[in-house]
């Protein structure tokens, strides 16, 4: 492959600004890091070519860094996508909606940078736009699931200090009670036994509780945009 001609030529010369979109799409599809490479390199002539190949090649290099985990990046690059969509009015691209992609990986990578309330908000977007997609509704069911009420907090805080609290009945009962007062073994053993029961039920509870409060709260938003029964604030 040629050597891509420098930055600075690409907006006088024609030529150079066909050979440097020639030289990015002979990059291999699979070869995210040299994506990324090439047009933070060659970005200013990038900027230079014709819309569609601009937007051909900031698609390819956007979607290389998220799949290289650069999703901070990322996220930049999807708001700037996003506005040149809405400004152009571009509807789809390649086939799909291009403002759903672009808006659902936007999504991924607040998730991956774990700004999950960030990405419910966009999550919530994409329900909005499209509530038959069953996908962005189960993101959201995720993305809920990882956001942890004080509540679920708390039953976890009762766990633990119920599990301790079984973890000394234990000891009480191995060093004292088991070698000098034989006559209440069960009863501490039946101490130590429900204090780690409860502990685990506590846990079981507090989680399965979440983890149905998410899937309610993702399916019921999704049904009432399908059914156009949504109340602004609710």
């Amino acid at each position: 492959m040629t050597q891509p001609v420098n930055p600075s030529t690409v907006n006088i010369l024609p030529a150079n600004r066909l050979r440097l979109y020639r030289d990015f799409k002979a990059l291999g599809t699979n070869d995210f890091y040299g994506v990324v490479r090439f047009y933070e390199q060659f970005e200013d002539g990038i900027r230079a070519l014709d819309f569609e190949e601009y937007l051909e090649c900031t698609l390819a290099y956007t979607n290389a860094l998220y799949e290289t985990g650069l999703h901070g990046k990322h996220v930049v690059m999807c708001d700037h996508l996003l506005e040149v969509i809405i400004m152009q009015n571009i509807e789809t691209w390649g086939g799909e909606d291009i403002y759903e992609r672009v808006l659902f990986r936007k999504a991924a990578s607040l998730f991956h940078l774990q700004e999950y309330p960030k990405a419910e908000h966009v999550l919530r977007e994409l329900v909005k736009i499209n509530p038959a997609d069953p996908l962005p509704r189960r993101f959201l069911e995720k993305c809920l699931l990882h956001q942890k009420p004080a509540w679920l907090m708390k039953t976890r805080a009762a766990c633990v200090a119920l599990s301790l609290l079984a973890a000394c009945v234990i000891a009480l009962e191995l060093f004292i009670v088991k070698p000098f007062f034989a006559a209440w073994l069960l009863p501490m053993q039946v101490a130590h036994n429900a204090l780690l029961g409860a502990g685990i039920g506590v846990f079981v509870v507090g989680e399965s509780f979440h983890a149905w409060r998410c899937r309610k709260t993702a399916s019921s938003y999704s049904k009432r945009w399908r059914n156009g029964l949504y109340i602004p604030g609710d």
